[in-house]
């Protein structure tokens, strides 16, 4: 008879998986690693995981699909670059201040390329489609240049609002964002397209 999941346990090790990629990276964790901090046992990892890849597998494309399907709305809302640039990087921002874990575990999963994830050509069809409609609203308005590739649409926007979270955290454990850093840090990514 197979085992009843316990939430308690699985939050555990959600959040065990999260702080050991935040501290080690994805090649520097293992499954005993991760349920030490979870306080479960390998055995009872390896019941619901055949893997450290799975288990860490699951928990990226369910993130990655939250912060996919956020900036898609974003653009899809907005008139402007700016605009939706700035409505991604505030929730970025603000999630921070709220769940500093949760926002540093995205940011070191868009940063660390050898993690991996279930769908990798299907994730990539999609941000290849997010970086294409921040063309297509960009050029629209003027406010990107008319030769900027999806792939420099991609390192700007992915690279330095996560980055910038990441040192922000490094310099002040206890940092809390501000409007006026969401400001600066969309102008600046914005302006890295013009």
């Amino acid at each position: 008879m197979a085992r009843i999941t316990e939430p308690e346990k699985m939050e555990n090790i959600k959040k065990a998986v999260m702080g050991a990629i935040i501290e080690h990276g994805y090649t520097g964790m293992s499954i005993a690693s991760i349920s030490e901090r979870a306080g479960v046992s390998p055995g009872y990892l390896y019941r619901h995981y055949s893997s450290k890849e799975e288990l860490v597998q699951e928990l990226v494309d369910s993130q990655m699909s939250k912060i996919f399907n956020s900036f898609i709305a974003d653009i899809d809302t907005s008139s402007t670059i700016y605009e939706a640039a700035y409505k991604t990087i505030g929730k970025l921002f603000m999630k921070a201040n709220e769940e500093p874990i949760l926002a540093k575990f995205m940011a070191s999963v868009v940063m660390d390329v050898r993690i991996p994830a279930k769908n990798k050509a299907d994730n990539f069809k999609n941000i290849l489609e997010l970086a294409s409609k921040c063309i297509e609203l960009g050029k629209k308005t003027g406010e990107i240049n008319q030769r900027v590739t999806a792939t420099e649409v991609l390192t700007v926007s992915f690279t330095i609002p996560f980055r910038y979270l990441l040192i922000s955290f490094e310099l002040d454990k206890d940092k809390k964002f501000t409007q006026e850093e969401i400001k600066r840090i969309t102008t600046i990514c914005v302006n890295a397209m013009r």
